[in-house]
């Protein structure tokens, strides 16, 4: 269609909007200084009468006064294409409203249903039905107020008697006695409200379909799926009020919209009680698990407090939130350490006390403990120095089983073979540099002083300045044992 510059006294400015049967275009009477929306239509009707009843209703509805209902202001004929001019309407429709996705509650929907009851019941009331009410027809603007528009199309389509087109978004809002051809009355507008609420409250057809034909089957032998409205404190009376008016059959529907009116004020009567209520208070909820810093701040505290089975503790609890933590897994392994060496250094202090006493038996066994226990101690260089110092019979002694026990393995071992695979436990875990000591292979031996050395500290030097030897210091029960023993 050709857009005409003018129609009647009304110049037509832009393009607002397009439909199945027409444009509607923002226009300007400079003669009244008014604006408005004309709508020309796209085909001329067959004869005088669909043009005489479209202006008829449109002016119709025009005088109705209705707050809800647009105002008329003219209706006529351009090159033998009708138009009608209505009062330009602020804000959307509701066609816009359901593209965009956005999300109304119930209480507004409710509103808007309200409105449209009110409106349409005015004009029933005087003699006037729509008959092809669709979402784009229903504008509301920011304070949430309805106008109804396009009153009086229907005839032109129906006196037209084409086939529905794929593009008449009306379609989808008919009922099943209007699409059979049968006369409609009131209560195919409450078929066409209640079709648009349902596609308010899910933004979704009612009666689907991919084409015209699948459209029709579905209002003719279908039934609106209300499991998709949302659940509210309205439930299940809102429902029950949309599925009665989109009954499919005529007579099961509300006789009129002050039936429908009358049911959505009681509904609401009805469930503003609960809406007052107090919500019954949750339960109270398990105190939260302390975060990952707070544990880091505990950790923190009891390895300055020396507290190093707490701070074991809470490494753990570390690892349980994140296996994967690298710091937890750092701090255990540094806090074994310490434990471990603490533990070795116990040990070779009663070695040595074993040792003074002359039971190297015992203090042989702890030796061997210490160096399974913790190979990297430094306590076990000090035992080697010592003993190596003290007689050279006791460096085998502290290196080498009992002899009894080796016999009865077949022999000695090699003192080498007997540091392979010592502490495993203590592999993965890191040393302090300088005082680790590989466990693969056997502690070096403190070398012996050079005989005839000339250095005066050096304990092979000068005899009469050297302190009493640690030998000597030995008691005579011990001197015997070494004397008796088969280590020499």
């Amino acid at each position: 269609m050709e857009i005409p510059k003018e129609v009647g006294p009304f110049e037509l400015r832009r393009t607002i909007g397009h439909g199945t049967y027409g444009d509607v275009f923002e226009a300007f009477d400079a003669e009244r200084e008014i604006h408005a929306a004309v709508k020309v239509f796209g085909r001329a009707p067959k004869g005088k009468a669909a043009f005489a009843r479209l202006r008829r209703d449109a002016l119709a509805a025009g005088a109705l006064g209705h707050p809800n209902i647009a105002m008329v202001i003219a209706a006529g004929q351009h090159e033998d294409l009708p138009w009608v001019a209505t009062e330009l309407v602020a804000g959307v429709n509701l066609a816009q409203v359901v593209r965009s996705h956005a999300f109304w509650p119930i209480e507004k929907v409710l509103d808007v249903w309200r409105q449209l009851c009110e409106g349409l019941a005015h004009a029933h009331r005087e003699g006037l039905l729509h008959l092809d009410l669709k979402p784009s027809d229903i504008r509301v603007n920011a304070d949430g107020d309805i106008k109804v528009v396009d009153f009086g199309a229907w005839h032109l389509k129906t006196i037209e008697r084409r086939k529905p087109r794929s593009s008449d978004e009306g379609l989808h809002y008919r009922p099943a006695e209007v699409i059979a051809g049968r006369r409609p009355d009131r209560r195919a507008d409450i078929f066409a409200v209640g079709a648009i609420v349902y596609e308010l409250m899910t933004r979704r057809k009612a009666f689907p379909g991919e084409s015209p034909t699948e459209v029709m089957r579905s209002l003719s032998r279908g039934e609106p799926d209300l499991t998709s409205v949302t659940s509210s404190a309205f439930s299940p009376g809102f429902e029950k009020i949309l599925g009665a008016c989109l009954e499919r059959e005529v007579s099961a529907r509300p006789a009129s919209f002050e039936d429908v009116h009358a049911d959505l004020v009681q509904l609401v009567r009805d469930t503003a009680p609960r809406l007052r209520e107090p919500e019954p208070s949750p339960e109270p909820l398990p105190e939260p698990v302390p975060e990952r810093e707070e544990y880091l701040e505990e950790l923190t505290r009891a390895r300055a407090e020396d507290r190093l089975e707490d701070a074991l503790d809470v490494c753990r609890k570390l690892r349980a939130l994140d296996p994967e933590d690298e710091r937890a897994r750092r701090a255990f392994s540094e806090i074994e350490f310490v434990m471990l060496g603490r533990e070795a250094d116990e040990l070779v202090g009663e070695a040595l006390a074993h040792a003074a006493d002359g039971d190297f038996d015992r203090a042989t066994r702890l030796a061997e403990k210490v160096e399974r226990l913790a190979p990297w101690s430094p306590g076990i260089s000090s035992c080697r120095s010592t003993w190596t110092r003290k007689e050279p019979v006791v460096q085998r002694i502290a290196w080498s089983r009992p002899p009894g026990s080796a016999r009865k393995r077949g022999g000695r071992r090699r003192p080498e073979r007997r540091f392979k695979g010592r502490s495993r436990r203590c592999q993965d875990t890191p040393s302090p540099s300088g005082c680790c000591r590989s466990s693969a292979s056997p502690p070096e031996v403190a070398a012996s002083p050079e005989e005839g050395s000339d250095d005066p500290d050096r304990p092979g030097g000068d005899e009469s300045r050297q302190p009493r030897t640690e030998a000597e210091a030995l008691t005579a029960d011990a001197s015997r044992h070494f004397t008796a023993s088969e280590h020499d």
